[in-house]
């Protein structure tokens, strides 16, 4: 009676964990986009890219986000305004620092709500940052959206001037991850 109790607990453990979902999931590009926003007393600039590496893993049967990586050429934002582009290039060093990488340590779940906590890797600097982010899921796909703010001095950024007059410290950030289930 003893081995089948103990041959029926490593059955069970065994087919608990092959249960498991977890699968490593990218975002469609198409659908999916990181946008910053830098303000200045007489204007604002917004720029985006899709052209950008976001991969998670999920576990797909309780729904719920384990890790998230992502990775962004900052050469591929585009503000509509080349002259502007070229210049932001040049303020953020894009030739020696050519991506911008962030890596989740933890992340929290409650409701809809996601805190998600990791280390971001800009300007080549790492520093551990927290983003707020909302999850919607249905039978095939996840999406993901939040936003996070940077202080561009933090990251040794010089703050851009135009008329005298910099831009503000903070950089905002915002984005929306499209998953097929």
């Amino acid at each position: 009676m003893k081995k089948i109790n103990c041959l029926l607990l490593i059955l069970l453990s065994i087919s608990s964990f092959s249960m498991a979902q977890v699968k490593r999931i990218y975002a469609e590009k198409e659908n999916s986009f990181i946008k910053y926003k830098l303000t200045h007393p007489l204007h604002e600039v917004e720029a985006g890219s899709k052209d950008q590496i976001c991969v998670i893993d999920a576990d797909t049967a309780k729904r719920e986000i384990k890790a998230a990586l992502v990775q962004v050429g900052v050469a591929t934002f585009n503000s509509g305004n080349s002259n502007r582009d070229s210049h932001a290039m040049e303020v953020v060093d894009a030739i020696t620092y050519p991506a911008a990488k962030f890596l989740s340590n933890n992340i929290t779940a409650k409701g809809d709500s996601l805190l998600i906590s990791g280390k971001l890797t800009f300007h080549g600097i790492t520093k551990e940052i927290n983003i707020s982010a909302f999850e919607k899921w249905t039978d095939k796909i996840l999406e993901v959206d939040g936003r996070f703010d940077i202080s561009l001095t933090q990251f040794k950024i010089g703050r851009p001037t135009l008329l005298l007059m910099p831009v503000d410290d903070d950089l905002r950030f915002s984005f929306k991850e499209v998953f097929n289930l």
